[in-house]
């Protein structure tokens, strides 16, 4: 006696007992009346001791250092198990929710529920001969809830087949080799299976899919469409991810490459990352007018910087996707990609692209009136509130002048008893609103010995904000036009003595919940002129003179001189005097060490402060990655070196340092690099610079 499809699946979705959920009839299954639709039960039917959790608590599963132990082992088959048993449920349901589909489609829902009770049984006995009865832990509802609200068929291989079957193709792959690591193989045998079966139940779902989407969609773009937040492509992808099993699944190379390329957060509010290296000059205006950042050369060309301060599941908007190719080499190499927003490559308007989701944090390289312009509107969907009144004011502004920088300097080194060994006052800059000022200022440092100077003007980096005035040089008319224009812009400039530097360093730090902490210290190059060329990261002593080794590292209550005094003596005052503006969040002190007019070496604390991420936070970042005797170069190339290497564009000369230097990495879960050269940002749309990150096992090797 044949027994009708609608009576077996309602048997399914709402037995009370587990044999009814597991067990498939030996009589004949048809389909003559499906009968009518139903509408997804409010609860899912199930014996008490599997009653799904509603309350949101997770069914957290032990982690793989946990699995030598046979019972933690339980632990993970319980959460597997859960996960089969509601397939199956939903399975049952998409049979009952659409009774007039496809018969061909049906039957074969009806074989994947088949094998799917199979699954279910082969985790329940396992798990029992590890101590673990089914239910006894937590059973989450999330697999439920994100699937049990299809609307059609086409949601249905969706959301189960090309999302949730989908990633168990890593999944299941990936535990089967932990398993027999631990020499469980009775368990990594079940996993073998599954993930064969796996492999069928997507391929399955992957031609209905493309039977049943928008016409003259790609794969890629269809699925993505059909996904409704918070189900996304993550969600269809595992730790380790297995491009030979969606080959075998029937995925072209196309959607393949996308999907391992893709990031979006799987519930954690993200953060949402912003390169906006023009701030000085937006903080000097103290406006967003007459400014305008889509021509900021800078910012186009190095705007993927902040993914290296990104965590997993946050967000970078940018105005230019990068080549696929560019970010799957990031990503070989160890580094996990943010998720990435396009904003309007054409606009001149700063105004974020809109996010439809809640957000945990606003985190802009700076908080300066194009930041809090650009995220206005954004504010609105940060869990914690933020106002632009409290990003921007008057006393935020005054940080990012040298002015207050070099006066604040001033005052610390007056109040200093550290006088054998820290910068005097002298030393510090004083102000000059005209070229008088200037040169009157040039004579009284010459008396005071210092036959060279340099000019800063309040707001500006170190690429246009500073010039030299060397003793043997005359105002030019190059040096008098800049001069005049920074008097026009910003009333002043900085006039201090160029001192004989030696040994340049930043040292980053991080202001949450009124607490100053230090994060690290950088050691930087520079040109003979102060400007920018490099960090060395992991190495901030190694390969420099002894004689500045044995300054900088001098011991001082236990810890190098260098360390406790920017421990004990800077954070508490420079934290004094942050709390006047309530400044939050990234911040860098760039210093120096240099030799006084006698030969002695000094150290001057404070030669700027920068209340804003550093290109030293992301070297400090990027030295994370590091082998742990690795060291690493972070520089910025410019055209005009370009020109003089043998390379005739970016893309060519990235490509020629990758392969003279490959990347090497250390065999681990999480890799580390442990020699080789990379681009940072992507050569195919430099236009004027590009980042590039070196690591070698020793300081001689880098190409400093």
């Amino acid at each position: 006696m044949a027994i009708q499809l609608q009576d077996f699946a309602k048997q399914v979705l709402f037995g009370t007992t587990i044999e009814e959920k597991l067990s498939f009839p030996r009589e004949e299954i048809v389909d003559t009346n499906p009968g009518a639709a139903i509408k997804t039960p409010r609860h899912l039917a199930r014996p008490a001791h599997l009653a799904l959790r509603e309350d949101g608590v997770r069914a957290n599963h032990p982690s793989n250092a946990k699995l030598v132990d046979e019972k933690e082992r339980g632990r993970l088959l319980h959460f597997f198990g859960n996960h089969e048993l509601l397939a199956t449920e939903l399975m049952a349901l998409v049979l009952l929710k659409f009774p007039e589909a496809p018969a061909s489609f049906r039957q074969g829902v009806l074989e994947t529920l088949k094998e799917e009770q199979i699954h279910t049984q082969l985790y329940i006995g396992r798990m029992k001969q590890c101590g673990i009865e089914f239910g006894e832990l937590p059973l989450s509802d999330y697999f439920w809830k994100s699937v049990s609200s299809m609307e059609d068929p086409l949601d249905y291989v969706t959301r189960l087949s090309l999302t949730f079957e989908q990633a168990n193709l890593d999944y299941s792959r990936e535990y089967k080799s932990i398993f027999e690591n631990v020499g469980d193989s009775s368990t990594a045998n079940i996993l073998d299976k599954i993930y064969r079966d796996e492999i069928e139940h997507v391929g399955f779902g992957l031609k209905w899919f493309r039977r049943w989407k928008a016409s003259g969609k790609s794969d890629w773009e269809a699925y993505r469409e059909r996904l409704v937040f918070p189900l996304s492509p993550s969600r269809a992808k595992g730790n380790d991810f297995n491009a030979e099993g969606r080959i075998e699944a029937g995925f072209d190379k196309n959607f393949i490459g996308d999907l391992q390329l893709f990031q979006q957060s799987r519930g954690r509010t993200p953060s949402v990352l912003w390169f906006n290296p023009d701030a000085e000059s937006f903080a000097a205006k103290n406006s967003t007018e007459g400014l305008d950042p889509s021509s900021s050369t800078v910012q186009n060309d190095l705007e993927f910087l902040p993914a290296f301060l990104s965590r997993k599941d946050d967000l970078l908007i940018i105005r230019k996707q990068p080549c696929q190719e560019f970010l799957r080499q990031i990503q070989s190499f160890g580094f996990h990609l943010p998720e990435i927003l396009t904003s309007d490559q054409n606009s001149k308007s700063l105004k974020a692209p809109e996010i439809s989701r809640k957000i945990g944090d606003l985190r802009p390289w700076a908080w300066t009136p194009d930041s809090v312009s650009f995220f206005r509107k954004t504010m609105e969907s940060v869990t914690r509130p933020m106002s632009p009144d409290t990003l921007w004011s008057t006393q935020k502004r005054e940080l990012f002048s040298k002015e207050w920088c070099s006066a604040l300097g001033k005052q610390f080194a007056m109040k200093s008893t550290e006088s054998n060994w820290i910068a005097p006052p002298e030393v510090y800059g004083e102000l000059a609103h005209n070229l008088e000022a200037v040169t009157q200022l040039r004579s009284q440092f010459r008396e005071l010995g210092y036959l060279d100077i340099v000019c800063k003007s309040p707001f500006g980096t170190a690429a246009n904000g500073i010039r030299c005035l060397l003793a043997n040089e005359e105002m030019n008319p190059a040096f008098l036009a800049w001069m005049n224009a920074v008097f026009e812009t910003q009333g002043s400039v900085v006039v201090e003595p160029w001192l004989d530097r030696v040994f340049d360093f930043s040292v980053q730090f991080e202001r949450r919940n009124d607490e100053l902490k230090t994060i690290a210290f950088t050691r930087l190059l520079n040109t003979a002129r102060g400007q920018f060329k490099g960090i060395v990261t992991n190495a901030f002593c190694k390969g420099i003179d002894p004689e500045i080794v044995r300054f900088l590292m001098m011991r001082t209550e236990g810890r190098p001189r260098v360390y406790h005094w920017y421990e004990e003596s800077v954070i508490p005052w420079l934290s004094a005097a942050l709390e006047e503006s309530n400044y939050q969040g990234p911040l860098g002190i760039d210093a120096f060490v240099y030799r006084d007019l006698s030969g002695n070496l000094r150290l001057k604390t404070i030669v700027e402060i920068n209340p804003r991420y550093t290109m030293g936070r992301i070297a400090y970042e990027l030295g994370e990655h590091n082998a742990a005797t690795s060291l690493g170069y972070f520089q910025i190339i410019s055209r005009s070196q370009i020109r003089k290497s043998e390379t005739p564009n970016f893309l060519d000369f990235a490509k020629k340092m990758v392969q003279q230097n490959p990347v090497e990495l250390t065999n681990e879960t999480k890799p580390r690099i442990v020699c080789g050269s990379l681009p940072l940002t992507d050569p195919v749309t430099a236009k004027n610079f590009i980042a590039a990150y070196h690591v070698r096992r020793n300081v001689s090797e880098l190409p400093i």
